[in-house]
């Protein structure tokens, strides 16, 4: 595992090197550094709510709140790659195969390591919000030369799959919210 490599890649990502982005594409060998990648969002993003929960004297939540975010950001976007290789291929004339979007889309999540600083009370707003478009930008690029598509069904695809990853990720959330309330619920009755 080079890190050098990787940090160089998330870089030139994060820059919208579209040149980048097709060598990612066709080049196997940066599978397990997308992966890499995503997994230091996960975690600078999970850290972050960490901090922020520490910050306000939440121990339990911030435990919580730290694998909970570290697990769904990795989980979702493995679902995400899958969502958007299928829509675009299916219905907005992509060529890409899963390993192609599974690559280019995993630097693009390179922004969101901003997350890291979300901890911050008077900026965790904006930085969510700047780590958020520059994502969108990002992932655009890399569904557009991933999947060998148009501006026009890029955006169609981003923009569908993103709305069917919403949905699945909140009710998965609803769901593991929903059970830990229960068990919450439970534990604190058992207490009394």
């Amino acid at each position: 595992m080079d890190f050098n490599r990787i940090i160089n890649g998330m870089i030139r990502a994060a820059r919208l090197d579209v040149s980048f982005y097709e060598e990612v594409e066709q080049d196997t060998s940066y599978t397990q550094d997308a992966l890499i990648v995503v997994i230091l969002a996960a975690v600078a993003g999970a850290l972050g709510a960490l901090l922020g929960q520490l910050l306000q004297g939440h121990i339990g939540a911030a435990i919580g709140m730290f694998f909970l975010q570290g697990v769904l950001g990795v989980a979702g976007y493995y679902l995400w790659v899958f969502v958007a290789q299928l829509v675009g291929t299916k219905l907005f004339k992509g060529t890409g195969d899963f390993g192609e979007v599974q690559r280019a889309f995993g630097f693009a999540y390179a922004p969101q390591v901003l997350n890291v600083l979300s901890f911050i009370p008077c900026l965790n707003v904006i930085i969510g919000i700047v780590a958020w478009i520059w994502s969108i930008a990002t992932g655009f690029v890399a569904i557009r030369q991933s999947l060998d598509q148009d501006n026009t069904n890029a955006a169609l695809t981003v923009i569908v799959s993103a709305i069917i990853v919403f949905v699945v990720t909140f009710l998965i959330s609803l769901f593991v919210g929903g059970l830990l309330g229960v068990g919450a619920a439970i534990t604190g009755a058992l207490g009394q």
